[in-house]
């Protein structure tokens, strides 16, 4: 197992900046979702592409994963080759940089259509990514977000793609506010996980649909028992930390969260 941190965390910080910082508080990885606080997109410049590159190296970390914003389910033939279009450049740029993972999202569905409809449409372009992934050597991993949340419905589509270079990023906290336990989301994607993101939550008047961010352990996320079945089950790909801070500005700084989440998650594991 690895620990890593998306650069969500740190939208203040420059590339060389959230790099240093992973080397600093010893995480082995960095995901890149964030480059000098803007989403990456597939029209990076050189310059930003060898910035990432060479901050990564200069700090000896990994780069565990590039987030792109694709979101491959879409309602008409138009929406979906532009989609396939802007994946292929993502994954040329995680093959530039030696990167062995490209996040996409499923996306909602298309108003009027039902996630029975869009199943084939929707495999089809996750196949096509991942077969030019794997002519790159780099694995399109689904995200548990939006219409594609529930362990059932995403394994659905995993099948239906039928591709080993195609799998799961189980954002565990998702599948958990969608009513799942852990255990029987692991039950369901099982082998199919390539990529796990943890963080942590509390509800709001215990209210199911209300509930806040908040530093790792002072939640009521069952992050010992994800720890304990991802182990169990063998799992030793990375545990990414997803601090949303680009998207919820309110929550504590990366400099407050970042040292406290990773010697609470290497104890989670080696307890585990």
């Amino acid at each position: 197992m690895k620990l890593a941190y998306s650069s969500l965390a740190c939208p203040g910080w420059t590339i060389e900046e959230a790099a240093e910082a992973a080397a600093r508080y010893g995480y082995q990885a960095i995901e890149w979702r964030l480059a000098d606080g803007e989403t990456l997109e597939p029209d990076a410049s050189p310059v930003m592409r060898r910035r990432l590159r060479e901050a990564s190296r200069a700090y000896g970390i990994e780069i565990a994963c590039l987030d792109s914003s694709c979101r491959v389910t879409q309602g008409v033939p138009e929406e979906r080759a532009a989609v396939i279009e802007a994946g292929q450049r993502m994954l040329d740029m995680a093959a530039e940089l030696g990167v062995p993972f490209l996040r996409v999202f499923g996306g909602a569905l298309p108003i009027g259509t039902t996630r029975a409809d869009m199943l084939a449409p929707t495999a089809q372009v996750l196949h096509t990514l991942g077969i030019y992934g794997a002519e790159r050597g780099v694995t399109v991993l689904l995200e548990t977000h939006d219409a594609w949340t529930r362990s059932e419905d995403v394994l659905n589509l995993i099948r239906a793609v039928a591709l080993p270079t195609v799998k799961v990023l189980w954002d565990a906290h998702h599948t958990y506010r969608a009513g799942e336990t852990s255990a029987q989301s692991l039950a369901l994607l099982g082998d199919e996980i390539g990529y796990v993101h943890l963080k942590d939550s509390r509800l709001l008047n215990g209210k199911p649909g209300a509930w806040t961010y908040c530093l790792l352990n002072e939640g009521d996320m069952p992050l010992r028992t994800i720890c304990t079945l991802l182990k169990q089950g063998g799992y030793d790909g990375y545990l990414s930390l997803e601090w949303e801070k680009k998207w919820h500005p309110e929550i504590e700084e990366p400099e407050v969260a970042l040292p406290q989440a990773l010697p609470y998650l290497r104890d989670l594991w080696r307890q585990a």
